[in-house]
C-alpha cells in the first residue's frame, strides 16, 4: 500500500478555516433567500423572486467550499511513494567520539570547551559529501549517540543534544571511548575507517593501547583533536568553581601526551583546536587522501507530487461556479 505525505503539511492548518467558511456562506445565502422574502411577501415574492433558484444556489455554495478545501490540500503538497530507489555513495565511515566530561564545561576556549567541540562538530558534519557519521559520547562511560548514517540533519540534531549531563560523571576514560567507537563500524571491512576523538585528553583508566591496537588491527585510522589550555583552568560549577573533595578547586589541563600517543599509533594525526577552524581543514584534506568506498545506502520511497491534479479540479469546480446561474425557468406573471 502507497504511502500518503505531504511536502508542506503545514498549510493542513487551514482546513480548519473551511467549517466557519463554509457556515459564513450558507449563512449569508439563507439571509438573501429571507430578505427577498421579507421585502416582497406572498403571492408578490413568488412573481418577483421566483427567477432565483434555491436548487442551484445551494449546489454552487456547495462546489466553492469543495473547491477552497481542494485547493488547501494542494497547496500541502500530497506526495504518494511510487517506487524504491537505491542510491550508491562513495565515502568512508566516520566516527566522531565527544569528551562529555565535566572538564568539557572549562571557559579557556571560549565559550567553552564543549561548546567549541559542538562548533567545529557541526561544521564537519556540514562539510562531509557522502561519508557516513556516527557520534559517540563519552566520560568513564561510552553511549553511540547516532549510529552510521548520511542523514546529516539528523546527525546534527543528535550532535545539539549532547551535553555533560547525559552520562555519569565519575572520570574519563579514552580508553573506552575507543572501544564504543570500534563497535559502530562493520567487523567485515579492514579499511574505509576513521575515528576522531575530541578531548581534552585527561584520563582517569587504563586499556588505551590496547582499544588503539584494535581500531588499527580493524582497518581504522585514529585522529585526535586536543580542546583546552595546558595551563590549566578552573571548572565551572554553579555558582563557583568545582571542589574536591577536601575542598580544594579542581583545575583542568589539556593532556596533549595522550592525544598525541593515540593519534601515533593509530596511524592519523593529532590538531590543536585552536581560534578558528583550521584543524577542520586538515582533516578534510587527509579525508580526501583516503580510499573511498562505494556503498548502498538504505532503500528509501521515492515520491511522486500529486497537487498538479487537485489544483486542476479546484480549478475546474471554480470555472463551474461561474457558469452555474442563479436563475430557474420564468414564471407567469
Amino acid at each position: 500500500m502507497e504511502r500518503l505525505k505531504f511536502f508542506k503539511p503545514e498549510y493542513l492548518n487551514l482546513l480548519w478555516l473551511v467549517l466557519p467558511s463554509a457556515v459564513l456562506l450558507f449563512t449569508s445565502l439563507r439571509k438573501r433567500l429571507r430578505n427577498i422574502k421579507d421585502f416582497t411577501g406572498g403571492p408578490l415574492e413568488q412573481k418577483l423572486a421566483g427567477s432565483v433558484s434555491r436548487k442551484k444556489m445551494i449546489p454552487k455554495k456547495i462546489i466553492q467550499t469543495a473547491a477552497f478545501t481542494i485547493l488547501i490540500i494542494a497547496l500541502a503538497g500530497p506526495q504518494i511513494g511510487s517506487k524504491l530507489v537505491t542510491v550508491k555513495r562513495q565515502g568512508i565511515d566516520i566516527v566522531v567520539a565527544i569528551d562529555l566530561s565535566r572538564s568539557m564545561q572549562a571557559e579557556d576556549i571560549a565559550p567553552s570547551r564543549l561548546k567549541k567541540t559542538k562548533h567545529e562538530v557541526q561544521n564537519f558534519i556540514n562539510g562531509l559529501e557522502g561519508d557516513r557519521i556516527a557520534l559517540v559520547g563519552f566520560t568513564s562511560k561510552a553511549f553511540i549517540q547516532c549510529p552510521l548514517t548520511i542523514d546529516y540533519d539528523a546527525a546534527l540534531m543528535f550532535l545539539d543534544m549532547m551535553d555533560t549531563s547525559l552520562l555519569p560523571q565519575d572520570g574519563t576514560s579514552l580508553a573506552e571511548a575507543l572501544r564504543i567507537s570500534g563497535s559502530v563500524f562493520s567487523g567485515e571491512e579492514k579499511k574505509h575507517k576513521l575515528v576522531v576523538l575530541i578531548s581534552d585528553g585527561e584520563d582517569h583508566e587504563e586499556g588505551i593501547e590496547n582499544e588503539v591496537k584494535k581500531l588499527k588491527d580493524g582497518g581504522a585510522v585514529v585522529y585526535t583533536i586536543g580542546i583546552g589550555s595546558p595551563e590549566g583552568v578552573p571548572i565551572p560549577s554553579g555558582n563557583g568553581f568545582l571542589k574536591d573533595s577536601e575542598g580544594n578547586t579542581v583545575i583542568t589541563k589539556l593532556n596533549e601526551i595522550n592525544l598525541k600517543k593515540i593519534a601515533m599509533e593509530g596511524n592519523g594525526n593529532y590538531y590543536y583546536s585552536s581560534v578558528g577552524d583550521t584543524e577542520l581543514k586538515e582533516i578534510f584534506s587527509d579525508i580526501s587522501r583516503l580510499e573511498k568506498k562505494e556503498f548502498d545506502e538504505k532503500v528509501f520511497k521515492d515520491y511522486d507530487h500529486r497537487f498538479q491534479l487537485l489544483i486542476f479540479l479546484s480549478l475546474l469546480l471554480f470555472f463551474t461556479d461561474l457558469f452555474i446561474g442563479e436563475k430557474g425557468k420564468e414564471r407567469a406573471a
